[in-house]
């Protein structure tokens, strides 16, 4: 495979690369992996807003917890795991490919689902 990279964009992919410990081909192949999965979220419009609709309901969800967690959180000391379910949350809300693999994963247990009900 042959691209035309200017040096800049060459100087960031070693640099990720290397933080990451992968090759630039395994770089690539992740990267094509991920833009065919969120292609084929894209694709399932219909279903995908769907999925869009129910995350953003459990999300309203928590924030109607949001004091009773708060309040769970100050009382447990070892907050490392609610650090973690909010990180992973405020990921889910801004990169668009966690969302698509959600959506993957939700699309499939909702097929298994149908699948136990025939």
């Amino acid at each position: 495979m042959n691209l035309n990279l200017t040096a800049e964009e060459t100087r960031e992919i070693e640099t990720i690369v290397k933080k990451l410990t992968i090759t630039k081909e395994e770089y690539f192949l992740t990267l094509h992996k991920k833009n065919v999965l969120t292609k084929e979220a894209l694709q399932d419009s219909s279903n995908l807003r769907l999925f869009i609709e129910d995350y953003h309901r459990m999300l309203d969800n928590l924030y109607v917890y949001n004091f009773v967690l708060k309040d769970m959180i100050e009382q447990n000391k070892d907050t490392k795991v609610i650090d973690a379910i909010l990180y992973f949350l405020d990921t889910t809300i801004k990169d668009p490919l966690v969302l698509a693999q959600l959506y993957t994963i939700y699309k499939k247990q909702h097929d298994e689902k149908k699948a136990v009900s025939f």
